[in-house]
């Protein structure tokens, strides 16, 4: 039995192309969502106009909800399925701890620091165009700006094992 489970471990199974087009999409897909929030929240910082600033910081928050988190888990989800027909094990294969550990990290920095706090600018802009103070504007941008930062280093150590990872 042990050497059934063994044999079975060490088979690689060809993808299947479609898994493979898919994973590399929705990589595009949450690669694409941060520089729309990165040259959105650049635009947002130059303007002095708090109803352009909303905006800006809307299509932000927008595109880290849709194309950024849901493009992250989903090529989490598929490049597990797509280690798997390679052959690739958590239990024996350390570089999936680590891609998985990255990938992790990647997902909770978006629901915790990415969306909160471009929900927050949104907001806090939408409240400024109308009259409203803006209060905590300061805050929510600087941590808005550290979690992209995290999000730009988390999806370049993903790219580096993607790329240079050991072929079973």
């Amino acid at each position: 039995m042990a050497a059934g489970r063994r044999w079975r471990s060490e088979v690689a199974v060809k993808p299947n192309p479609l898994w493979l087009l898919l994973h590399l999409f929705f990589a595009f897909s949450y690669v694409g969502s941060l520089v729309v929030a990165e040259w959105n929240g650049r635009a947002a910082r130059a303007t002095e106009d708090w109803s352009q600033r909303a905006l800006l910081f809307q299509v932000s928050y927008l595109s880290a909800r849709v194309a950024g988190l849901g493009s992250l888990l989903l090529t989490g989800v598929i490049g597990h399925i797509l280690s798997f027909g390679e052959g690739l094990r958590m239990a024996s294969d350390p570089w999936m701890w680590w891609v998985t550990g990255l990938w992790a990290a990647a997902v909770l920095g978006m629901l915790f620091l990415t969306l909160p706090n471009a929900g927050r600018l949104a907001s806090i802009s939408r409240l400024a165009a109308g009259g409203g103070g803006s209060e905590g504007y300061s805050s929510a941008l600087a941590r808005w700006r550290i979690g992209g930062v995290l999000q730009s280093a988390l999806y370049l150590g993903l790219l580096v094992l993607m790329v240079y990872r050991r072929r079973p």
